[in-house]
């Protein structure tokens, strides 16, 4: 069975979230299970956009900081990686303004350009990920808990997405714009990459219309870790309120073996109250998630989601328009959104720094229930 640790951690204080982590990893064995001396250690953070460790988008300073110093007390050498949404070139403007900077100098831990490009093949497609990822001796991923406006939930097995540099990623949502085939593009992912140990950072998070600025910070208060990425996601994805299912990539990665999404096959160790979230503002599942593949794109354009802009809150960055799959958005001050061009990947609600990006639904989209409900 897979071990999935949750413990309380209602604070990013230092000493308090030093014994929170160790409290999670030893039911796996510590972190010296993991690490030897002389490894090279990636730790991969949830970085998606510039944003303060106040609004929950990114995974926190200080627990990157907590498990760097962990691997540096096993005898590793730590390595900090991500590629944020966007160009390459917004990594050092993400690192700076999220806090890993900061963690990186005081920790002493190396910071990787993810810059650079290694190609993998699987399942007919192409991939393209940083090489550090594949370097390293070691892979542990940082996810942050959030909702997600088209995924539903955020968490293990999507940050590994982070691994494909700059805007690879745009080539990816391009290739597979409907909820089935990001599945199994994310899943592919997965089975390339397969961290060795997995934190979540559930002390903070999101609801609503994650997994970006316009979501809703919320306090989990938790901590939960597992060697099973998608044993993880499952726990934590249930504990929010998802049915078995719902979750696609989820349901696609325990087809494949890649890791437990049944309950009972997997040992919850520790309490099970950090779990208890309460009620929650979640994205709903989409009606033509589970139809069979050829029937899905009719069904996406006769019963659509898609972006909205407040003019009013636009700043003209022009980062909706670097993320975008099918170069529907035209940079201006405000943007302009070519609708009939967009496939509804809402990347672009994603990287908006100021939030002013959310959701818009017709009239079948309406009747199909897109959108949010209280849970």
């Amino acid at each position: 069975m897979s071990i999935v640790s949750t413990v309380f951690c209602d604070t990013y204080e230092p000493d308090k979230l030093r014994l929170a982590l160790d409290a999670v990893l030893a039911p796996l064995g510590g972190m010296s299970r993991f690490v030897r001396p002389g490894m090279r250690v990636l730790l991969k953070p949830n970085l998606l956009a510039a944003a303060v460790p106040e609004q929950s988008v990114t995974t926190h300073p200080a627990l990157l900081s907590a498990v760097a110093q962990l691997v540096q007390e096993a005898g590793g050498e730590v390595w900090i990686g991500d590629s944020p949404a966007g160009p390459v070139e917004n990594g050092p403007k993400v690192y700076r303004k999220s806090g890993i900077t900061a963690a990186a100098t005081q920790t002493g831990a190396r910071l990787i350009d993810f810059d650079q490009v290694t190609w993998k093949r699987l399942n007919g497609a192409d991939y393209f990920f940083a090489p550090p990822v594949f370097e390293a001796d070691l892979l542990i991923n940082l996810p942050k808990l959030k909702t997600h406006s088209f995924t539903l939930y955020t968490g293990a097995v999507k940050n590994l997405f982070g691994t494909i540099p700059g805007l690879r990623k745009r080539q990816a949502h391009y290739l597979a714009p409907g909820a089935q085939a990001l599945a199994r593009v994310l899943v592919d992912v997965l089975e390339l990459i397969q961290p060795g140990l997995t934190i979540m950072d559930a002390v903070m998070g999101l609801e609503g219309d994650g997994p970006g600025a316009k979501g809703t910070p919320h306090h989990y208060g938790c901590l939960a870790a597992s060697t099973d990425p998608v044993a993880l996601d499952t726990v934590l994805a249930r504990a929010m309120g998802y049915r078995p299912g719902e979750v696609l990539y989820l349901a696609e990665a325990g087809e494949r073996g890649l890791g437990k999404t049944v309950l009972k096959e997997i040992e919850l160790a520790g309490n099970r109250q950090p779990l208890d979230f309460g009620s929650l503002n979640l994205p709903r599942p989409r009606w033509y998630f589970r139809v069979p593949a050829f029937i899905e794109p009719p069904m996406r354009r006769a019963a659509w989601i898609r972006p909205r802009l407040d003019a009013a809150a636009c700043t003209g960055c022009g980062n909706c328009a670097q993320v975008c799959p099918c170069e529907a958005i035209t940079p201006g001050h405000p943007a302009h959104f070519d609708m009939e061009r967009c496939v509804g990947c809402l990347c672009c609600t994603e990287i908006c720094p100021e939030g002013a990006i959310g959701t818009q639904r017709n009239l079948w989209g309406r009747l199909f229930g897109f959108g949010l409900s209280s849970g």
